[in-house]
């Protein structure tokens, strides 16, 4: 799609007139406009989940570090079975001083190195002890029961591939194999605007045709992860020279700017000629979903522009179709889809097809084969809020679905999986 040059009801032809696209076509532009972050830092591995890795990382250490106890029991210095001399005892931390024969035995903590000679480890609980030897109850195999230095990682193996989100499994893995930091790209910086006149932050007076801005709260507690640093633009009123030196000023030191509002087609909708006045181009899509099918893409210098709906919902929806895809572009973090469960449903709904709907919804139960059942929350409409915090996720029907009864297939977009980042 060509990028408009400017936004005069000329454009507001185009607008109407477009295709609608999917919303897979419009994630791969979005990720087409993002430039990978290239500068990194060195940060305490506590401190590093939540962001992304800038480079392969390899292990200082084999894991195990050294043959090792899996169980509490006892050391035998052969396989099978038979009757053992106990010739000891081992705990972890401790350090073997002497090997084992194939008649001894020793008693052995989980955790302890095994002594040289060690074929196997016998659980206490098939053991039993008698004047000082010690009897298995069953023929013991070679190796069971110890862990052998490297067999879960070899030294100087791959642990991290770079472009990886780190998490608290990352950094278990990598204090085990005796690193204190890591190397991950720089937080993303965000800048985030609300545009409209009838908008108002908590705690500011009201007045008639005033409403809360709720779109700016709730993108900056969406983008709330270790990845990213945000910066609060305010409210700008409907004003296109005011609204251009904002976004020409956030530019400068941002990797992304969201607004939210003005990415229509009305009179009083600047933030698209404010973007081309700013130095940026600007492409408009209307994606083939519902609530959420105005969105604006663009530049302004280095900095990637995404223009949201005014609608909450909407706005929600189109954050986690596009904003997130776009963090993790520019973060160089490996590409990842959301979460989708196949699910059926547990209503009836008559709908007007064309556009793929998002809707909040309650699992109620399971199918007979183990899908969730979905129930709608609360009345349709994107201003709506109530539904987003009693629903489980979003349900999605196909833009071609006209009716849905009770067991037809749905897709679910669970929120404890795609809340976050």
């Amino acid at each position: 799609m060509e990028p408009l040059v400017q936004a005069g009801c000329c454009d507001r032809d185009t607008e109407r007139s477009q295709k609608l696209s999917s919303i897979e076509t419009t994630a791969e532009r979005a990720l087409q406009l993002c430039s990978r972050i290239v500068e990194t830092e060195v940060v305490a591995l506590p401190d590093a989940v939540g962001r992304v890795s800038a480079g392969d990382t390899v292990s200082l250490f084999s894991l195990p570090i050294h043959d090792h106890s899996a169980v509490d029991g006892y050391a035998l210095g052969s396989s099978g079975k038979g009757s053992f001399r106990i010739v000891g005892r081992l705990t972890a931390g401790e350090t073997p001083k002497d090997a084992l024969n194939k008649s001894e035995a020793i008693r052995i903590m989980t955790g302890a190195p095994v002594p040289e000679g060690t074929e196997c480890v016998v659980m206490q609980e098939h053991a039993s002890v008698e004047s000082g030897y010690v009897s298995p109850t069953f023929e013991v195999p070679v190796g069971d029961n110890v862990r052998r230095t490297g067999e879960d990682v070899r030294a100087f193996d791959t642990l991290v591939r770079a472009g990886t989100r780190l998490d608290a499994r990352h950094t278990a893995l990598l204090t085990a194999s005796g690193l204190q930091n890591a190397g991950v790209v720089r937080k993303v910086r965000v800048a985030v605007l609300s545009t409209g006149n009838e908008l108002r932050d908590t705690g500011v007076g009201m007045g008639p045709g005033h409403i809360f801005d709720t779109n700016r709260p709730m993108l900056r507690a969406l983008l709330s992860s270790n990845r990213t640093e945000i910066t609060d633009l305010g409210i700008e009123r409907d004003n296109l020279e005011a609204i251009t030196a904002t976004l020409k000023n956030a530019a400068r030191t941002h990797d992304l700017i969201i607004t939210s509002g003005g990415v229509s087609v009305g009179e009083e909708d600047h933030l698209k000629p404010a973007v081309v006045a700013a130095g940026g181009s600007i492409e408009s899509w209307r994606m083939a979903i519902k609530p959420g099918k105005p969105v604006a893409l663009g530049k302004i210098g280095n900095a990637v522009y995404l223009g949201l709906p005014g609608n909450p919902l909407a706005c929600f929806v189109d954050f986690l179709l596009l904003g997130r895809p776009i963090i993790d572009g520019l973060s160089g973090a490996t590409r990842r889809d959301p979460l989708v469960q196949n699910a059926k449903a547990a209503f009836e709904w008559t709908r007007r097809p064309g556009r793929r709907e998002f809707f909040p919804c309650n699992i109620v139960g399971t199918s007979e084969e183990g899908l969730p059942l979905l129930e709608k929350t609360g009345r349709a409409g994107s201003a709506r809020l109530l539904p987003l915090i009693e629903a489980d996720g979003l349900g999605v029907v196909d833009a071609d679905c006209t009716d849905v009864q009770p067991g037809s297939h749905l897709q679910f977009y669970p929120f404890r999986a795609d809340m976050g980042l």
